[in-house]
């Protein structure tokens, strides 16, 4: 039996999600403050419909949950929110990648021009998580260490 990588089953675990056709229903991004005051951080959280992996004739069903993103380094949203409001939010995929085109521009813009003390290689044992809504909503693209999903109440 072959073993997966953590990184692997990070990925695996975001790709096989039943991304296409669930809802975008808000994006927060909290600032969430360590006692030491020396590992602020930001956390990403996506608000989604998430559609059942078991749909059953032509009844679609949705579980509302957070998508926490842990250890966030970059967000970026390019959304046109009327295509987002005409379109309900609708998903078209989601994906996951240990690395990208977009890290790689991110590095060579962003990173490198960024002046204030960091590791040495910022975006080792980060992935990039893109979600993609249905034309002409845009996408989501986020670069952090892990993800994880809570059901939401309501």
């Amino acid at each position: 039996m072959q073993e997966i990588s953590e990184h692997e089953d990070i990925g695996r675990r975001f790709n096989d999600l039943p991304w296409h056709d669930s809802e975008l229903r808000g994006v927060r991004v909290n600032y969430s403050a360590n006692g030491n005051g020396h590992e602020n951080q930001y956390e990403v959280i996506l608000n989604v419909n998430l559609r059942s992996s078991n749909i059953a004739a032509a009844e679609e069903r949705f579980t509302p949950v957070e998508i926490k993103f842990s250890q966030a380094r970059i967000f970026h949203a390019d959304l046109d929110l009327l295509g987002v409001a005409y379109c309900g939010g609708d998903i078209s995929g989601a994906k996951c990648e240990e690395k990208s085109d977009f890290m790689r521009q991110t590095d060579e813009t962003k990173i490198t021009n960024f002046d204030l003390p960091q590791d040495k290689e910022p975006l080792t044992g980060l992935r990039h998580f893109r979600i993609s809504l249905c034309p002409p909503s845009g996408q989501i693209d986020i670069i952090a260490k892990d993800f994880e999903i809570i059901e939401s109440d309501h």
